[in-house]
């Protein structure tokens, strides 16, 4: 069996981390090239961010139980194993029940989605560092930059 959480510093468990990604999967699901949410990891994306708050702990472990007992209480099974209208069923509740709740989730799903490398990637960016082979700079008068070097 997995660990209780998923590593160091991290909030969810190793069960929460699979409803998360399911959840995820949710919201942002695979369409075409692009990958769904939760299959893509973004739910260590989420759980890294989150355990570096206690409120965002408090809040996320809240939400996610009303998520289980929503699912529980609607169709008498996990997350999981609903179907794709069943969880958006349950997610629409939960947005209205835990408002605050849906909004950090969104947000931070969201972040996670189009920061990861593949995600960009299918969306046609280059990923390179910005220097010194990466983006090239306009030219410009380096003579501006003189009070900036006087300070040291």
């Amino acid at each position: 069996m997995g660990n209780e959480h998923g590593g160091s510093g991290s909030f969810l468990t190793d069960q929460q981390r699979g409803l998360m990604a399911a959840i995820l999967d949710g919201i942002i699901p695979r369409e075409g090239d692009f990958p769904g949410a939760g299959e893509l990891g973004v739910a260590d994306h989420i759980d890294e961010t989150v355990a570096g708050s206690k409120d965002l702990k408090r809040l996320f472990a809240e939400g996610l139980k009303s998520v289980v007992s929503m699912s529980h209480k609607e169709y008498g099974r996990d997350f999981g194993s609903l179907s794709a209208d069943e969880r958006v069923h349950v997610l629409e509740h939960i947005e209205s029940d835990q408002p605050a709740f849906f909004e950090e989730l969104i947000h931070h799903a969201y972040a996670g989605y189009y920061i990861n490398p593949e995600v960009l990637r299918v969306k046609g960016l280059q990923l390179s560092p910005p220097m010194p082979k990466g983006y090239a700079l306009e030219p410009f008068d380096l003579s501006l930059l003189e009070s900036v070097k006087k300070r040291g």
